[in-house]
């Protein structure tokens, strides 16, 4: 369940969100902090974000159906109404620094055959054998 710069050899979050249904995918990190529970928010089928009413910088990930950053911020301050791509398909909320620390460059290949909850309010049940099947976002890449 990690997401991985492969080009860069790092890890860029080990916990990471799928933000899939409209609410969620509105609100994004609005009222929420990173933590050890989930370090990134995926947005699927999306190309630009806002950050109004968050509190905090966020690093933004956009990227191409081939899975490559085709732009990238750092830091994208609160209360912005718009940072985007229009090449993007995909795009990742990180942590303000993430991106930094990792190295990571308009280019990267970002692996993202990960297992990742289908939704960011998803709550652990308890129950052994209740994890979701691993998902790969682009389909096969035979």
């Amino acid at each position: 369940m990690i997401l991985h710069n492969v080009t860069r050899k790092t890890v860029l979050a080990k916990e990471p969100r799928r933000a899939r249904a409209f609410f969620t995918r509105m609100r994004g990190m609005i009222g929420r902090r990173f933590s050890d529970d989930f370090d990134a928010l995926v947005f699927e089928h999306c190309s630009a974000v806002h950050s109004l009413f968050m509190s905090q910088p966020i690093d933004l990930l956009f990227l191409s159906g081939d899975n490559r950053i085709v732009h990238q911020r750092t830091a994208f301050p609160p209360w912005r109404l718009c940072e985007g791509c229009r090449a993007a398909v995909l795009t990742i909320e990180l942590p303000a620094g993430t991106l930094a620390r990792t190295g990571t460059q308009t280019g990267d290949y970002i692996d993202l055959d990960v297992e990742l909850l289908p939704e960011l309010n998803a709550r652990p049940s308890g129950l052994a054998g209740t994890a979701p099947a691993p998902t790969n976002l682009f389909g096969d890449k035979s």
